[in-house]
């Protein structure tokens, strides 16, 4: 992790720290899922691309407010996007009815339906596999598809994350990773951070693969996202705490895989999600010991921070109807950096005001503000700017109770 001087934007009052703690499991919880509805029909992308007409729309690109949703560009070939917070449909035409008689036909897109963190928080509880298949195809009818049931839908990706709060990534070995890792895909980058040079994060196997690991700081990610208050009130820490917290992440692509009883959604049972867990942090690849015989690396014991990732699993998998569902932060962040940047514009529009003006030094903040509605930038179309941010970032959690 980058050094921690102004961390907290120089304030005077410093952080809790909680650096010092003994490793502690915060979370492992199922933290995105990508699943592809094999949709036949072209309505449902019909529906939603008539609320932006042009697809080319540059609205598209930060999110256009439509019928309670927000409209954005598409990805991995679906050209348009529905967003409820962080649950997204994907939508084509190019689906099965449309190619039916070419020499497409069957290669039918579907849609694809991609799940992230704060929804499956919420509603995806991955040992409660009733709740999470009536959750999913409840937010499908949310979206406006009639009765997904009886669509198949199939688990394209599903990734499994645990956190560490007091484990920090800079204390790593780079070489006892590159010595020491055991399985069926070899450490492909190791991420340094640019102004310390300490590391920041592992990647083993590929994205496109089967199966994927990586290990990171979640803190410096979460931060950066803006998401920092929702993941610290997963982690049942304040604020203002100077914490460290490490991810380890495995990434499956079940359907790809051929993963039995795990391709499609209807086969899903919390029996599968930890088989996946198992084979990927026992057989898939692990960190060890060396041993004598360099020939026969299955036989190395564990190295004692992947017995304690395996310990956190058994004990995390035995007591899990013992959870207890906490309350997480949805609001976006106001970061320092966000204050900064802004504090910065302003100063500089003064600034400018000022020499525009040939004036002794900076224009007032009342001046520069004034200077920008003669230039046609008024108040009433910066408060309608402002009411569609504010609608966007309210399907995000910024604008609601509880």
């Amino acid at each position: 992790m980058d050094s921690q001087a102004g961390w907290n934007g120089g304030a005077t009052t410093p952080r809790t720290v909680l650096r010092g703690v003994k490793h502690q499991l915060v979370n492992l919880w199922m933290d995105s899922l990508y699943l592809v509805v094999e949709y036949p029909h072209e309505d449902l992308f019909g529906i939603w691309a008539a609320g932006v007409g042009d697809l080319s729309d540059p609205r598209l690109y930060t999110g256009l407010p439509y019928e309670g949703n927000i409209l954005k560009r598409g990805a991995q070939g679906y050209k348009l996007s529905v967003w409820d917070d962080d649950a997204r449909l994907f939508l084509t035409n190019r689906v099965n009815d449309r190619l039916e008689g070419t020499k497409h036909e069957g290669e039918g897109m579907g849609v694809m339906l991609q799940l992230g963190p704060k929804w499956l928080r919420s509603y995806g509880e991955p040992f409660a596999e009733k709740t999470l298949r009536e959750n999913v195809l409840g937010q499908l009818m949310l979206f406006g598809m009639r009765d997904p049931g009886q669509y198949p839908i199939r688990i394209n990706r599903l990734d499994i994350a645990l956190d560490v709060l007091g484990l920090d990534v800079e204390s790593f070995s780079l070489d006892e990773w590159r010595r020491q890792w055991v399985g069926y895909a070899k450490p492909r980058n190791f991420h340094l951070s640019q102004r310390s040079g300490e590391l920041t994060g592992i990647s083993v196997g590929s994205r496109k693969g089967n199966v994927c690991f990586t290990v990171y700081d979640k803190v410096v990610e979460s931060e950066r996202d803006g998401d920092s208050r929702f993941w610290r009130s997963v982690w049942g820490v304040g604020e203002d705490d100077d914490i460290a917290v490490t991810r380890f992440e495995w990434s499956f692509r079940p359907y790809q895989a051929g993963f039995p009883g795990m391709r499609y959604l209807s086969e899903y049972t919390f029996e599968g999600f930890l088989g996946l867990l198992n084979y990927a942090s026992q057989i898939w690849g692990r960190l060890c010991i060396p041993g004598e015989d360099a020939n026969h690396k299955s036989r190395w014991a564990l190295a004692p921070l992947w017995e304690e990732l395996r310990a956190f699993i058994d004990e995390w998998s035995v007591h899990y109807e013992d959870t207890i569902r906490p309350h997480y932060e949805m609001k976006p962040d106001i970061t320092a950096r966000y204050l900064s940047s802004a504090a910065g514009w302003l100063a500089g529009l003064q600034a400018r005001v000022g020499i525009e003006q040939g004036a002794r030094g900076p224009a007032s903040l009342a001046q520069a503000l004034s200077f920008l509605y003669g230039e046609g930038y008024t108040f009433e179309d910066i408060n309608r700017k402002a009411a569609q941010k504010w609608e966007v970032f309210s399907k995000w959690g910024g604008g609601k109770d509880g």
